[in-house]
């Protein structure tokens, strides 16, 4: 636990062995941050671990995002560890800027990284097809049930000219699709100097030659002015698709989170986010049995997801985390008590991906390519613009490659489709 350089070299049978696995917990920018990770190590000579060889590194970057996190992240250490005992296992991320002395007593963990911001970017996105872009960390949100604020750190951007310079080199690694991602992407742009904002982001990238498409990733609904809607209804190449969480449908619930918005605020930004923008796709996050929700406030949340109609809607159940305002709230919800909420709210955010998107059936959409379905030797699977998830019929030379479909019927949470062979 001395070390402190960030390469350490594990001597086996006399000889310097550099073989890494690396394990990712968490959102799109805990993997961004992997990547950037990754590209470090590489560059010093590591090679990334493959088959059935034991690695001599472990890279562990963990999440505290929940208690379910903490514990998942806590489990893939000690399996390293159990995996080869021999290894050098080093462990970064959200826990360990929240934890790291709890870490430290676990046995055969060889270094604890807290990490930089933004150390030198990223020019590869490894074994994916869409690239994470982060260009925002920290948040000064301080919602009551969070701890990313205290683990993240206060809001900061990077520069609008790096941001350009690291998508350019994602293009020409044949990137059609970049992901743009934060903590609090909403906020980029207002530490820099001269101010900027997401708007300008967009614009620049708008600009590179090859980029097809520049996805948002989730964003809070207080940070979507009319300038962003605007400019996603006249884009060619930003996509149709906003996550915006919800958490709480209820005016009472999200004043005790400390949100800063009420659910009329947010009903009326959907209604204007659709009026504007033609079958958009709008994904949401729902947080049950905050602290003191009645049956009354859950049937608020219930309502809301209703009345916007998601296409995914991400639910959770509160778990109390340290150091948070809510950890010292009264009036606990009984645990059975928030698993059958939770499963009510499953059942009508289904009705409400079906309803959504049963008027797409028959519907021709560009999809992006992404791959072989895992399971499925015989089935392609990509996304549209607005973030339809369809199945294909296999066929080769297709990955990363966007393709006009026709949206034939829905199966799950998937379009069965069909290639469109003149387009």
């Amino acid at each position: 636990m001395k070390q402190i350089s960030l390469f350490p070299l594990l001597r086996v049978n006399g000889e310097h062995v550099r073989r890494i696995k690396f394990f990712t917990l968490g959102c799109k920018a805990n993997q961004y941050d992997t990547q950037s990770i990754r590209e470090r190590f590489l560059s010093k000579g590591f090679k990334e671990n493959e088959g059935s060889l034991l690695p001599d590194y472990f890279l562990i970057n963990t999440c505290t995002v929940t208690s379910g996190a903490d514990q998942k992240s806590r489990n893939i250490i000690r399996r390293c560890i159990q995996a080869n005992p021999k290894a050098y296992v080093i462990v970064t991320g959200c826990l360990v800027e929240n934890d790291w002395k709890s870490l430290a007593d676990i046995k055969g963990i060889g270094l604890i990284i807290k990490k930089g911001f933004f150390p030198e970017g990223i020019s590869d996105f490894r074994q994916h097809t869409r690239a994470f872009l982060k260009i925002q960390d920290g948040c000064s949100n301080f919602c009551t049930y969070c701890k990313v604020s205290l683990v993240r750190g206060k809001e900061r951007s990077k520069g609008l000219k790096q941001v350009v310079k690291e998508a350019k080199k994602l293009v020409s690694c044949g990137f059609q699709e970049i992901v743009l991602t934060g903590i609090c992407l909403g906020v980029y742009g207002n530490d820099l100097s001269p101010k900027r904002g997401l708007v300008d982001v967009i614009d620049a990238l708008e600009e590179i030659e090859g980029l097809k498409r520049i996805r948002l990733s989730s964003i809070e609904a207080g940070d979507i002015s009319a300038k962003l809607i605007k400019r996603l209804a006249s884009s060619k190449k930003l996509c149709r698709h906003l996550h915006i969480p919800i958490q709480s449908g209820d005016n009472l619930i999200l004043r005790r989170m400390n949100r800063k918005y009420t659910r009329e605020d947010y009903l009326n930004l959907v209604s204007r986010i659709k009026h504007n923008i033609p079958d958009v796709s709008i994904t949401t996050d729902c947080l049950v049995g905050f602290p003191g929700e009645t049956e009354s406030n859950f049937n608020n949340t219930v309502d809301l997801v209703k009345r916007i109609l998601p296409l995914k809607t991400h639910i959770f159940p509160y778990s109390s985390r340290p150091g948070t305002k809510a950890a010292k709230f009264n009036n606990l919800i009984d645990a059975k008590e928030i698993k059958a909420r939770c499963a009510a709210l499953e059942a009508i955010a289904k009705d409400c991906r079906n309803r959504f998107m049963s008027k797409f059936i028959g519907r021709k959409v560009l999809v992006l390519i992404e791959g072989m379905v895992k399971d499925k030797a015989i089935c392609l699977e990509g996304l549209s613009d607005n973030y339809l998830k369809v199945r294909l019929a296999a066929r080769s030379g297709l990955e990363n490659k966007i393709v006009q479909v026709e949206l034939k019927r829905i199966l799950g949470e998937n379009f069965l489709g069909e290639f469109v062979d003149n387009s």
